[in-house]
């Protein structure tokens, strides 16, 4: 017997044939992504602040493009300096040592806005409170720190931080669409692997392909229990 050939109408019948299987499939995926996010991960807060950064004193209110210059310059400086030991120690004593300089380094990012004297802050931590008082405490600090570490410059806080009301991570809505995505792929590909390993005979065109002769006729189904005009299934 040569190998049955498995086209794509094959491949569409058997997804349409186990429809309900691959769509309940898909569904627990879904939930059981969406649990996953919501109950087992420890969702994060995040809060921002905002300093700007003077290359020097400003003795006027007008400001040279070498000035702006001289800023953008010292504030990417003053970006790799904010997450640096000195100033990690010093919030940390600031705050009556609550959180140790190690546990600090990875809680805070510093991102100099391109082009600009502006740096932002952002502090992730599962507790929001502690959070905002990080960021607040590091406003308060990092400027005497750095001036003493650069040996020049000013800094100054734009902002305070908030208390975040809403977690930062983890992306509830991201988990789902990938659970979603995971449990169609994974439920059709299982269908059509199923599909191209069985060699059950289904219609009179597998028997044509298979043995490469025409089909003379076919032996109706004979069941008792099929009334006149209703549709009848064959195997």
């Amino acid at each position: 017997m040569s190998k049955i050939e498995i086209t794509l109408q094959d491949i569409f019948c058997a997804l349409k044939r186990h429809l309900v299987w691959i769509c309940l499939t898909t569904f627990l995926f879904t939930a059981g992504a969406w649990a996953y996010a919501r109950f087992f991960i420890t969702p994060m807060y995040a809060t921002t602040v905002s300093l700007c950064v003077f290359a020097n004193q400003r003795t006027s209110d007008e400001v040279t493009s070498n000035q702006m210059a001289a800023d953008a310059r010292i504030a990417y400086t003053y970006e790799v300096l904010l997450t640096s030991q000195p100033v990690l120690e010093a919030i940390s004593t600031s705050m009556d040592n609550a959180v140790s300089a190690r546990a600090l380094k990875s809680m805070i990012s510093a991102k100099n806005v391109s082009g600009t004297q502006i740096i932002n802050v952002t502090v992730i931590n599962a507790n929001p409170q502690l959070a905002a008082t990080i960021a607040n405490t590091l406003t308060e600090v990092a400027p005497t720190t750095l001036n003493s570490i650069a040996r020049g410059g000013e800094m100054v806080a734009v902002d305070r931080a908030e208390v975040p009301t809403a977690p930062y991570s983890p992306d509830v809505g991201s988990y789902v669409s990938t659970g979603f995505i995971l449990g169609l792929l994974l439920s059709c590909a299982v269908v059509i692997l199923i599909t191209l390993l069985d060699t059950t005979i289904w219609r009179e065109e597998d028997l044509e392909r298979s043995f490469k002769i025409p089909v003379l006729g076919s032996v109706p189904s004979m069941n008792a229990s099929t009334k006149p005009g209703s549709r009848r299934k064959e195997r």
